[in-house]
């Protein structure tokens, strides 16, 4: 089968979506992307569209309206049996625009829009919607917003996009391993992943020895370096940048804690692979989480947005 995707390719949801299909399954797998992609299999084909990252945020969001034409003539040049639109408001109206069926479009977040998004966004995901041959939710409240936002249930599938256990899973742990606290969440400001450097300031006068693994990159990580600086963590708190995600397993392997802060979600893969390693989750207490954890059995459930919380629940763990 010949599967177009309409998606960001910079993302690792994206990347390891696509590998997948045609690595495991064999299919002819071509990503369309507005930005410059990361690393994919040989076997995908990547087909990069308008500006190559111009860091102008106005004008790669403009790409998606000027790019039509261009894409449709690329579609009647590949002549897929199917085409995908990773994300309802971009790619999925992108899809809706150039008129191809059958078409998915999949919807990954919990709001898929936001109560203080633009009107022009609800237009563009109502019309992805109206227009799309099967809507994927990866969750049952990403399904709940995609009919509030007018879907018809019976072109509605929900199922969560996996991990794989082939590579990540649970290993025996060395004694040595020490208390270490992982996240693996790009480092976005919407993010709060300055309240997880706070939380380890505050929980190393109960757990001395507590590490930090920063895992991941973005516009806030200057400031959260800083940040561990001034609160005399910096030794404690390892910001490592992008990890290829073929090596996270072995840093999940070598932690205890893995936790986030992001306060909604879709599916979190980072939440799947960091449990597939035997990491204990914490996380906030969010219909995205509810999904996968019992607070107290396998993981921790945290219904307060402070350090101080994420602190006590470092040492709850």
């Amino acid at each position: 089968m010949r599967i177009c995707f309409l998606a960001d390719a910079g993302s690792i949801n994206t990347r390891s979506w696509v590998d997948y299909f045609a690595d495991r399954f064999g299919h002819d797998v071509h990503v369309v992307s507005i930005k410059r992609g990361g690393e994919l299999s040989p076997r995908v084909t990547l087909h990069q569209i308008g500006p190559h990252r111009s860091g102008v945020r106005g004008l790669d969001k403009l790409t998606y309206v000027t790019s039509t034409r261009r894409i449709r003539r690329l579609l009647d040049r590949l002549d897929p049996d199917l085409v995908v639109g990773y994300r309802v408001a971009s790619y999925g109206h992108l899809g809706a625009s150039i008129g191809f069926h059958p078409l998915v479009v999949v919807a990954q977040g919990q709001h898929v829009v936001a109560p203080g998004d633009t009107r022009l966004k609800f237009y563009f995901a109502r019309k992805a919607i109206a227009a799309a041959d099967l809507l994927h939710a990866w969750a049952p409240h990403t399904a709940d917003r995609l009919l509030e936002l007018g879907a018809d249930p019976k072109q509605l599938f929900t199922c969560p996009r996996g991990i794989d256990l082939e590579r990540f899973t649970v290993r025996p742990r060395g004694l040595d391993r020490g208390f270490t606290v992982i996240a693996t969440r790009a480092l976005h400001r919407s993010y709060c992943v300055d309240r997880i450097v706070r939380a380890v300031a505050i929980a190393r006068h109960e757990i001395p020895e507590i590490r930090a693994a920063i895992v991941g990159d973005g516009e806030a990580r200057a400031e959260l370096e800083a940040l561990a600086g001034e609160l005399g963590v910096a030794d404690q708190v390892n910001f490592m940048g992008d990890v290829d995600n073929r090596e996270l397993p072995n840093l999940l392997h070598r932690s205890s804690i893995y936790v986030s802060a992001v306060p909604t979600d879709g599916v979190s893969a980072s939440l799947l692979e960091a449990a597939a390693c035997g990491c204990f989750p914490v996380v906030p207490d969010n219909a995205a989480n509810r999904f996968w954890i019992r607070d107290g059995v396998n993981g921790c459930l945290l219904n307060e947005d402070s350090a101080e919380a994420l602190a006590g629940a470092f040492v709850r763990a």
